[in-house]
């Protein structure tokens, strides 16, 4: 019978292998559980605490694909770094996702409004932030 986390890695889908997100996420026990969940399918997951550093990871890592952003963080909240990203050449286009506790009809139009391609509410689905990154990684 084959372990747990070998039939995990066996669903994983090909799309996914060696995609690179960024989680920025001041609550770092919150970040680190979604950066397992996310590895666990293929994902690299590398982390930032601030809107500062996450903005510092896009302009040094051309190879991140995908942006997973909270909104309510000191400092550089995340319509501020979502906003800082976009102005970025390389970074431009890079898939923005908010993830946050701010669900509501009303904060899921600002984060589009501010730029971000997609709205995901914490506790995350992680099977449907999955989903969510199949399409816009595409």
């Amino acid at each position: 019978m084959a372990h747990p986390a070998e039939r995990l890695q066996d669903s994983v889908p090909p799309r996914f292998a060696g995609q690179k997100v960024l989680i920025v996420d001041d609550d770092r026990r919150g970040a680190f559980a979604l950066g397992s969940a996310l590895s666990a399918r293929g994902l690299t997951v590398v982390q930032a605490a601030s809107g500062t550093d996450g903005l510092a990871a896009v302009e040094h890592d051309p190879t991140i694909k995908a942006v997973l952003l909270d909104i309510a963080m000191p400092g550089l909240d995340g319509y501020a770094t979502a906003a800082r990203i976009r102005e970025l050449d390389h970074a431009a286009a890079t898939p923005i996702i908010a993830v946050t506790f701010e669900a509501s009809p009303g904060d899921q139009a600002k984060a589009l409004a501010a730029g971000m391609d997609a709205h995901v509410a914490k506790p995350v689905d992680v099977t449907h932030l999955l989903r969510v990154l199949a399409e816009l990684l595409n």
